[in-house]
């Protein structure tokens, strides 16, 4: 399982593109079939998803569908799950078998104190008045030794008869990630996104910023991401976003390099630095245990499953690989690799990334812009040496980078990589 993250300074540099285009790539290279989709795509952008239409394909359930699942029933659910065991733990304390300082006890209080219950539907829960007036009287309970002060409102909701709501909710609660993936069998690989209905935009911006319901897609992706040998994640502009707490498990980044002008380069080199700086944030705090919020609720899920181990070697091992994009010349490539060189050797980061950033390949603008506006976004079946030039890039994220010059390299090592690309000798049109 490999997770391949496709970023980039700004929108609009061809992201999006080269991630459609690596997809179909990686699965000629790893001679995909149907019965095994070892390659999904992922668009990422929550609030404007656009490959689906590019590709014009229509899944049958888009992010869309997903959230008003995750908000009406998924949350629904885990919050009558904590309710329950917060209305055990704080029985045990009134009726006086747990001291106020019991560890559990603090945990639930927390709970108590933080749930969001304005994303709880109390209309026709069977106890909505007694439970609503509870957490109206949070206020009340300024410590855990105060909770006898709602003794009354703990025990008025009878533990079996919640148990057993919440586990007849519980039935088809979870979302089933099969049913959200959609094999383009045209292309080969699968894809999960799809448009927002017009009418829904609004009450889909309000759930994607809800971190309830992102931690709960977060835990969907981790579904996904078992079931593909490689996942592409189409990541929003700049990188660091709403879903960047899944900056631990991502294996390999793809940082789109935009070479079309001297601004250009330098947006490009700041936004790797932003990225840099966003990563090595993240493994410090973690390292310290010094997380927060959703990244801290997502990490401590993915190290229940994953162990503790296997996190810390995927924040360690991350490789970032460059795409050179909108670029007409081959000369154009050394100017830009000393510029980022100079630029990490001011921050004192040169030697700490020198082997970690590797060159996946590039792709020549003039044939791209003459191919995807009047024919798609999908360009891989459509000219020999632009197909050869991405099974370069789909070859160096299969190997993890291994085969790929790194940054410390000579440049004229590094460009005879770029012009070592081979014209797709299997080259034809899919689905022929």
């Amino acid at each position: 399982m490999s997770i391949i993250s496709f970023i980039g300074p700004k929108g609009g540099i061809g992201k999006t593109t080269l991630a459609i285009n690596t997809a179909a790539a990686l699965t000629r290279v790893l001679e995909s079939t149907q019965s095994n989709r070892p390659i999904c795509l992922v668009d990422l952008d929550l609030r404007l998803p656009t490959i689906a239409s590019l590709l014009d394909s229509h899944p049958a359930r888009s992010f869309y569908d997903l959230f008003e699942a995750l908000a009406n029933k998924t949350y629904q659910v885990d919050f009558l799950r904590a309710v329950y065991q917060m209305l055990s733990t704080f029985r045990r304390y009134t009726e006086g078998t747990i001291e106020a300082t019991d560890p559990q006890l603090q945990k639930q209080y927390s709970r108590y104190q933080t749930l969001k219950t304005e994303l709880f539907h109390f209309g026709g829960f069977e106890f909505a008045d007694t439970l609503h007036e509870l957490f109206l009287r949070r206020g009340e309970v300024q410590t855990p030794a105060q909770l006898r002060e709602v003794a009354d409102l703990v025990h008025a909701i009878p533990l079996d008869r919640l148990r057993a709501i919440m586990m007849k909710a519980d039935a088809g609660s979870r979302p089933d990630p099969e049913d959200y993936i959609n094999h383009i069998e045209e292309y080969g690989f699968s894809l999960i996104g799809g448009e927002v209905p017009i009418l829904g935009k609004r009450e889909h911006r309000k759930r994607i910023n809800q971190p309830e319901f992102l931690l709960l897609f977060l835990d969907f992706l981790r579904g996904v991401f078992d079931r593909f040998e490689h996942t592409i994640l189409d990541t929003p502009a700049g990188g660091v976003n709403h879903v960047s707490s899944l900056i631990c498990q991502i294996d390999q980044v793809a940082f789109v390099f935009d070479l079309s002008n001297t601004l250009a380069i330098n947006g490009s080199i700041d936004a790797l630095h932003t990225f840099i700086d966003y990563y090595e944030d993240f493994n410090a705090d973690y390292a310290r245990g010094q997380l927060t919020g959703i990244e801290k609720a997502y990490i401590e899920r993915v190290q229940a499953k994953d162990g503790k181990a296997a996190v810390y070697e995927s924040m360690k091992n991350k490789q970032l690989g460059l795409v050179f994009n909108r670029l007409e010349d081959l000369k154009e490539v050394p100017p830009a690799l000393d510029r980022l060189r100079q630029y990490l050797d001011t921050l004192d980061k040169y030697h700490q990334y020198k082997k970690r950033i590797h060159i996946l390949g590039m792709v020549p603008q003039n044939k791209v812009v003459n191919i995807t506006n009047n024919r798609g976004s999908l360009f891989y079946t459509m000219d020999s040496a632009l197909a050869g030039r991405m099974d370069q890039i789909a070859r160096g994220l299969s190997s993890n980078m291994q085969n790929c010059p790194a940054l410390d390299e000579d440049d004229r090592v590094i460009l005879s990589y770029l012009e070592k690309y081979k014209t797709n000798s299997r080259f034809r049109v899919f689905g022929g």
